[in-house]
Formats: C-alpha cells, sequence, structure tokens
C-alpha cells in the first residue's frame, strides 16, 4: 500500500476531484487552504502579498489501483500543462487499533 500526496493550486480543483472520481479512487483526506512555497514557485499565502493557495488530497491505495490511479493521474496532468500539481509517493501500513470505549 502506498499513500499518494497530491498539492495543487485551487484553480485545478474541479479537474481533480473530476479524475479522482473517474478513477479508482473510493476514499482520500482533502486539505483546503494550504498555504506554502514551492522550490520553483511564488509563495502561495492567500494574502494581499503573496495572494492564492494550494489544496492538498492524501490517498491510501492497495497496490491493484495504482496502475490505474497514476495513469489517471499523468493524463490529468498531461492536460493541464507545467506546473500546478505535484505528487508524492509514501510507502504506508496500515496500523490496526482496537476501538476506543469510552
Amino acid at each position: 500500500m502506498k499513500l499518494y500526496l497530491l498539492v495543487y493550486d485551487v484553480d485545478f480543483d474541479e479537474e481533480v476531484m473530476e479524475t479522482l472520481t473517474e478513477c479508482c479512487v473510493t476514499g482520500f483526506t482533502k486539505w483546503d487552504r494550504v498555504l506554502g512555497k514551492g522550490a520553483r514557485s511564488q509563495p502561495k499565502m492567500d494574502d494581499a502579498v503573496w495572494p492564492g493557495f494550494n489544496c492538498a488530497i492524501a490517498i491510501a491505495l492497495e497496490e491493484e489501483k495504482e496502475p490505474g490511479f497514476l495513469e489517471a493521474i499523468h493524463k490529468m496532468c498531461s492536460r493541464l500543462g507545467e506546473g500546478g500539481v505535484k505528487v508524492y509517493e509514501l510507502p504506508v501500513k496500515e496500523v490496526k487499533i482496537a476501538e476506543c470505549k469510552g
């Protein structure tokens, strides 16, 4: 299993969400108004000096779903052109814990 982290300009939110709906992604965690600066981009701090912000999505995928997901993301990035979407891949291991009883 791997965890994919997509960080992208808010302008691409509709395309990213459509791509996830069309491919094998059934669950994800999304953060809106992600602030920061990339190595080759201007800061996005959502203020008057550095306007704009990003979104981020974390997706844990089983190995058999990875090829379809990566193909869909590659096609989307090709349509959108250079920049605006960054994808990171991290190894992940799900930790099973007992339910908390209150």
